[in-house]
């Protein structure tokens, strides 16, 4: 990979630049994106990527991770896995937009302040709407609030035109993810009696054991925090076990709801479940993964598809007629269509779940099926 100094036909950007003289951005050449951006603002104490893999079906959307990462090459392989991650969906999805995503190398607990955020808007603003973000792992819809007052390229606001917190919404879909899996596996998409392990109790991963508490599942709870996971399986008649244990607990369906890469060479020979249909985002070390699951039998909803909701709703608050949580529910609801209809084309193919999706995923790129035809709407004024 190569760095350079930002460099733009664009005018209005590089005027931009010059007046924001603590804003120092880079570009990176990493092969097949089409924008890998550097950001570092010292005085704001800001270190951030944002990587835009594809525009091809419209701006690149995608969250703002904020997270320790041990190095600068961790952060840069977790932005760049994550955009294209977001391709996939957004082109599965049909959403009109492309593969996006940002991380801020900080630790969101002590580092995360409203200078930073600013910054950071402001690093997102000079892109022109090339790059809309939102809340990720580590950020919240306040802080996005705050990101708002540098740039309107954000979305998932807690604002009366926004559609605020959107892990409600990929939660559901990750529940009717679950339901496709039983249905794929037992003929039914009861979840009564199942044996669900749920790695990760976050905003996600937290909601998720609540719904699927009242479907009747027996849960297996982990997260890092162990006094929530006592809490939560204290609430739900759970099993709690530390996270180092969590991959290798016999049950039905395994749900990774915490970070990526948890499938990999190491935790393949520890799965003692039927079948994974998680929120995390790039479950799979590499594609060869897939192929690896499918030789020990056991199912796999594609994290690409499984955990679309959240984008399928900020989305919805671009629309020329505004935001409407209906839309997106409906559309989120029938993800179980999707992931049924992804099993039955693996299956004729002989191939993986993987790669059944992302084969979907490429086709509609191809064609441009599902490409936007308008621009995008920011119905909220700056603050």
């Amino acid at each position: 990979m190569s760095t350079k100094t930002l460099k733009s036909p664009d005018t209005e950007l590089l005027s931009a630049l010059v007046k924001n003289q603590s804003l120092q951005i880079k570009e990176i050449s990493v092969e097949g994106f089409e924008r890998v951006l550097h950001i570092v603002d010292k005085k704001a104490g800001l270190n951030a990527i944002i990587a835009i893999h594809n525009t091809q079906l419209g701006p690149a959307l995608g969250g703002t991770r904020i997270y320790p990462y041990a190095s600068f090459e961790d952060a840069l392989t977790d932005a760049c896995r994550l955009a294209e991650g977001m391709t996939y969906k957004s082109s599965v999805s049909e959403v009109g937009f492309g593969g996006g995503k940002s991380v801020i190398i900080a630790d969101p607990k002590k580092d995360k302040t409203p200078e930073l955020l600013r910054a950071f808007g402001a690093a997102v603003d000079l892109l022109g709407g090339s790059y809309i973000c939102a809340e990720d792992a580590g950020s919240t819809a306040a802080d996005m609030h705050i990101v708002r007052q540098s740039t309107k390229y954000v979305v998932g606001l807690a604002h009366s035109k926004s559609s605020g917190d959107p892990s409600p919404f990929t939660t559901w879909g990750v529940l009717r993810g679950i339901q496709s899996v039983a249905k794929r596996l037992y003929g039914s998409d009861s979840l009564e009696g199942k044996r669900i392990a749920i790695q990760g109790l976050g905003s996600v991963g937290g909601r998720l054991a609540e719904l699927l508490f009242w479907q009747g599942a027996q849960l297996i709870l982990s997260d890092i925090d162990t006094a929530k996971t006592e809490a939560l399986a204290a609430r739900y008649n759970a099993k709690a076990v530390p996270p180092s244990e969590i991959l290798g607990v016999e049950c039905d369906i395994l749900a990774p709801c915490a970070m990526g890469a948890v499938i990999n060479d190491t935790t393949l020979p520890k799965l003692r479940c039927k079948a994974i249909a998680g929120a995390a985002n790039n479950q799979l070390l590499s594609n060869i993964h897939a192929d690896r699951l499918k030789a020990m039998g056991i199912l796999y909803a594609p994290d690409f598809v499984i955990n679309a909701g959240g984008l399928l709703n900020v989305a919805a608050e671009l629309d020329d007629d505004g935001y409407s949580p209906t839309g997106p529910r409906y559309k989120i609801h029938h993800l179980y269509d999707t992931l049924l209809a992804i099993y039955d084309i693996a299956e004729r193919n002989g191939e993986s779940t993987h790669k059944a999706a992302l084969s979907l995923a490429e086709y509609r790129l191809k064609y441009s099926i599902g490409k936007r035809t308008f621009p995008p709407v920011f119905h909220h004024n700056p603050e």
